[in-house]
């Protein structure tokens, strides 16, 4: 066990890290690594710089991706299953739970 001033980590207040307390610190980092690695497959996707990504712009990235079969229509219908706004684009916390 490590000992722990300062930190918020330490779930029950004792000073001390222990396994639990370390768990959740890891699963925390790793947390903000997928934060971090949406963040940035999403700014692939919303190719037009307005923080959405609309059907052309998923067109467009799955064209890039070798998915070239995909019909704007296609696309539309994806996005639709996720749209919880149903304003036909994804925001980013829409793309997050697309993707989670």
């Amino acid at each position: 066990m490590a000992v722990v001033e300062g930190l918020d980590r330490d779930g029950d207040g004792d000073g001390v890290l222990g396994l639990e307390d370390l768990i959740r610190l890891v699963e925390d980092v790793e947390d903000d690594d997928k934060m971090n690695d949406l963040k940035e497959a999403f700014k692939m996707y919303e190719m037009e710089g307005c923080g959405i990504i609309t059907p052309l712009g998923l067109k467009k990235m799955l064209a890039r991706l070798g998915e070239s079969s995909w019909s704007l229509q296609d696309c539309k219908l994806m996005i639709a299953h996720f749209d919880l706004n149903g304003d036909g684009v994804l925001d980013f916390d829409e793309f997050r739970l697309m993707m989670l």
